[in-house]
């Protein structure tokens, strides 16, 4: 004779996780940096993050907001870091002799064939004047950018890309 249960079926409760895989038995605490992070969020976005914990993780949602409850409603130590550790202050510099130091290069670096660059920068017509006395072409040593200038040394340049203004003396 078949068995016949009146109700609604008996169900096993597991803990499950965001992407439905049953949470493990041995729970282990979440990291405090994962924590921080957490607590820093809201909204939308934590709820991704504490998707991506479920899943590193392997806890559910739950368990997650219990610890996240928990570390806020602790108090906020400040640990010390390891380069705080070990920092001794002292209370004078090693002189350096920067007569053994090679000089750096300070001269432009050329470019070969600068026709094949543009060097319209102002329109106006102080511009156009100094654009007809153009004989090289430099790239800025800040940016990379191509720049023509005449070949007046010395010359103050300044990058109309990034703004940083560099003397050639050579």
């Amino acid at each position: 004779m078949p068995l016949i249960m009146a109700g609604p079926p008996i169900l096993k409760r597991t803990k499950r996780t965001f992407n439905g895989k049953e949470a493990p038995g041995t729970l282990m605490p979440l990291p405090p940096d994962v924590l921080a992070r957490l607590a820093n969020l809201s909204g939308y976005d934590q709820m991704l993050e504490m998707d991506a914990i479920s899943r590193t993780h392997g806890i559910g949602l739950a368990q997650i907001q219990s610890e996240l409850a928990a570390y806020n409603a602790g108090p906020k130590t400040m640990s010390p870091t390891p380069a705080e550790d070990h920092f001794t202050p002292v209370a004078y510099k090693e002189a350096v002799d920067f007569g053994a130091a090679q000089p750096l290069n300070t001269g432009p670096q050329y470019i070969d064939n600068p026709d094949q660059y543009r060097m319209k920068y102002n329109p106006s017509q102080q511009g156009l004047d100094n654009q007809s006395k153009v004989r090289q072409a430099i790239i800025c040593p800040a940016c990379s950018s191509p720049l023509g200038i005449p070949d007046i040394r010395p010359i103050k340049v300044t990058c109309p890309q990034c703004m940083h203004e560099t003397v050639f003396h050579n």
